[in-house]
């Protein structure tokens, strides 16, 4: 059993786990809530999904009080959940959703392994590590936040795909010559409208490189940064190409040279799989600047750089120009990024649940 959700860095990682669970024949379901991305994803993937009340206690007071009520009411559900279906296991991914699962599986006795995405830990994770057995991390630095001799850094499950993309792959796929430097700019599925604005005031500037931009505007926003940048780069050096919306990420992953992105766990696990240096803006509403933590990790190894939002459109151009023309420099940043991957993380993941969740030992807090 899974639960996790509300945002896609909190759901994605679970589901790369029960791919590789559902191919070795083991049965797999969901918990989350009909707000969360997870109540359009997980049945699309072919899961069944489980829909529970909970509600993250932020807010006024009366606002948290209503989200205690419907805490109490989602642990009765998984109760129920957990009696029907009797899993083995419950694999957490973080969110609110998680919080009374945890309470329930607690009360059943039933074994649970935690993944921790970011360098600084959910409040549900951090305050319920106690319930669970094993915690996977993929930042050192988060280990300080959970209980002693309970981690084990594994990094964030990344999708096969990104691992056995080619340069060659991406350049003949993008139609891009064999002498242009990439750029890959992306603000995650929605845009980020800091990151869009900061590429439009770069445009000018950058007229006489010969580069290639992909651009990841998010769908929103494509027509109205086609719209801007057109007379920007008309007659201009540049390929600049915004994107709407992207399938072949893995390919864009393995034809740029650098990128600019937000410091979501997810993002930062595939660019240090395939040792891409990056410009990192974190979404600066994230909570408890958790994203900030995320960057921070990857700028002490020398893997990135990192430029505060609101600062991202005055320094984004001069930033980016000066390590698309520094070769040596931004040699040395993919190979630290590429020493912070960890691009065996799903199998680690695999090998830890088979190794300490037996069938036999799990059955046993079930009463079976």
């Amino acid at each position: 059993m899974f639960a996790g959700g509300g945002t896609g860095g909190h759901l994605y990682p679970g589901l790369a786990v029960a791919d590789r669970l559902r191919e070795q024949a083991v049965d797999c379901r969901f918990i989350g809530t009909a707000r969360g991305i997870e109540a359009r994803v997980v049945p699309q993937r072919g899961y069944p999904l489980h829909l529970i009340h909970a509600r993250g206690l932020a807010g006024k007071p009366w606002h948290k009080a209503w989200a205690l009520m419907q805490t109490l009411w989602g642990v009765y559900d998984c109760l129920g959940l957990i009696s029907r279906h009797r899993p083995q296991l419950l694999i957490t991914t973080g969110g609110y959703v998680c919080a009374p699962v945890l309470l329930a599986a607690r009360l059943r006795g039933l074994p649970i392994l935690m993944l921790e995405q970011n360098a600084l830990p959910g409040k549900v994770n951090r305050k319920l590590a106690g319930f669970a057995r094993r915690i996977c991390t993929s930042f050192e630095e988060s280990d300080r936040f959970f209980p002693a001799g309970r981690c084990v850094t594994t990094g964030n499950p990344v999708r096969q795909e990104i691992l056995q993309a080619t340069r060659e792959q991406g350049r003949e796929h993008f139609k891009i010559a064999a002498d242009r430097p990439v750029l890959l700019v992306t603000g995650a599925s929605q845009g980020a409208a800091s990151i869009n604005e900061a590429i439009l005031r770069a445009l000018p500037q950058w007229r006489e490189k010969p580069w290639t931009i992909l651009h990841l505007t998010g769908p929103k926003n494509l027509a109205e940064v086609e719209e801007k940048s057109r007379p920007l780069v008309e007659g201009s050096m540049l390929d600049y190409r915004p994107i709407g919306y992207m399938g072949e990420m893995h390919l864009a992953l393995a034809v740029a040279d650098l990128a600019v992105a937000r410091a979501g766990a997810s993002t930062l696990a595939e660019f240090t799989a395939v040792g891409l240096p990056s410009i990192l803006v974190p979404y600066p509403f994230a909570a408890e600047k958790h994203q900030d933590y995320n960057a921070d990790s990857l700028v002490k190894r020398g893997a990135a750089l990192k430029l505060d939002d609101s600062a991202v459109v005055e320094l984004l151009a001069d930033t980016v120009a000066g390590l698309m023309e520094d070769s040596q420099r931004l040699g040395k940043m993919a190979e630290a990024s590429l020493a912070g991957g960890r691009p065996q993380a799903l199998d680690q993941i695999i090998e830890l649940i088979y190794r300490e969740f037996s069938r036999s030992e799990c059955a046993k807090g079930l009463g079976a």
